[in-house]
């Protein structure tokens, strides 16, 4: 089992829009992004999720609540409940799932 990981070598999914590394345990999934402006992304998952925003703007609906966010905060996105991003600049944000979302793992979202 791994226990250390350096970002920069874990192996990149190109995406539309967007470029993500990913560290999976057995009950926990890390995802760091790159994500273009002016991309928008609308879904729910039975995962649960936590997004820290480490550089850019975005505005985020949660359960039909916006925020603008910026570097910084966080959001907490509960399982099953609809949400969106619309990125407005260039954002890079870490994604902690739990569980590790198998859509994801498999570049399938």
């Amino acid at each position: 089992m791994q226990y250390f990981y350096d970002l920069a070598k874990v192996d990149a999914q190109d995406m539309p829009g967007r470029k993500r590394r990913l560290v999976v345990g057995k009950n926990v999934m890390m995802v760091y992004v790159e994500r273009e402006g002016g991309t928008t992304q609308s879904h729910s998952h039975d995962n649960e999720q936590l997004v820290y925003l480490q550089k850019g703007k975005a505005r985020f609906t949660v359960a039909g609540e916006s925020r603008e966010i910026e570097a910084g905060q966080v959001v907490h996105i509960p399982a099953g409940v609809p949400h969106q991003l619309e990125a407005h600049t260039p954002i890079t944000y870490i994604g902690i799932y739990s569980p590790p979302r198998e859509a994801v793992i498999k570049a399938e979202a």
